[in-house]
């Protein structure tokens, strides 16, 4: 078995990957000290047989580097890291590609393996990410804009208006001032990724072939017009296909 740790901005996540699938993944909000997250890390490592290896990636500049570093004083010889596209033989057609995120590039490595054709990756989490993947496994570029419960807290910021989470089962028109954003933003994020996923595909020529992730994948799949496979742990499940072949920690 391989333990896998994936930081991400709000949560980590955790499992372990047996050649083939994610086994009993965790989501777990970051503790308020560099103290309690080593002993979260502790705990999570000694509850489970001891690994062939450990695999971890992490877009968090807060956690990132106190996550590799508690891992190598736990498991020294056992850490190998994700942090940029090419260490997973990708390549991105990026300005500067190391700036393209590591959950982005995992996301899109584990879809690519999945079809071995062009497709559309849709991560749809505290930000949406929709990237478009070429038929030999490049990365042409893609869209990012706020999630919708992102929407509904910059929108109560500016102005006097409530917080209130989007309703995706939405059909109706708005008949409160609560409603109407609940249902607005709904309706105005379902419509964003619809037009953002036809250029994307497009750009690729894709046809449907598309994976939807993160922790709001499921209720945007209840939205959309196109079918889309759902992977709620993607970036997991592309980390641990990674893992054979990325770099030590140090």
């Amino acid at each position: 078995m391989i333990a896998l740790f994936d930081s991400g901005n709000s949560r980590l996540h955790f499992s372990l990957w047996d050649g083939e699938t994610v086994i009993n993944p965790l989501h777990i909000p970051y503790p308020e000290t560099v103290d309690l997250f080593a002993a979260l890390i502790r705990d999570l490592l000694s509850s489970i047989p001891t690994p062939r290896r450990i695999a971890a990636c992490s877009v968090s500049p807060v956690h990132r580097e106190p996550l590799f570093r508690i891992l190598h004083l736990q498991m020294p010889d056992y850490l190998v890291i994700a942090r940029t596209a090419s260490d997973l033989g990708l390549k991105v057609e990026y300005d500067h590609p190391e700036e393209y995120g590591i959950d982005r590039a995992l996301a899109a490595y584990r879809a690519w393996q999945l079809f071995k054709k062009s497709c559309v990756v849709i991560d749809a989490g505290t930000a949406v990410t929709i990237d478009a993947v070429d038929i030999d496994g490049t990365i042409r570029g893609g869209y990012i804009f706020p999630g919708a419960d992102t929407m509904a807290e910059a929108l109560a910021s500016q102005t006097g208006l409530p917080v209130v989470s989007p309703e995706f089962s939405c059909r109706e028109i708005g008949k409160s001032t609560r409603s109407c954003i609940a249902c607005g933003i709904a309706g105005g994020f379902g419509g964003a990724v619809e037009v953002l996923y036809a250029k994307a595909s497009a750009a690729v020529e894709s046809g449907e072939r598309v994976v939807i992730t993160g922790g709001g994948g499921e209720k945007l799949l209840q939205i959309l017009s196109f079918h889309a496979e759902y992977h709620p742990n993607l970036v997991l499940e592309g980390l641990g296909l990674a893992s054979a072949n990325l770099p030590s920690y140090l």
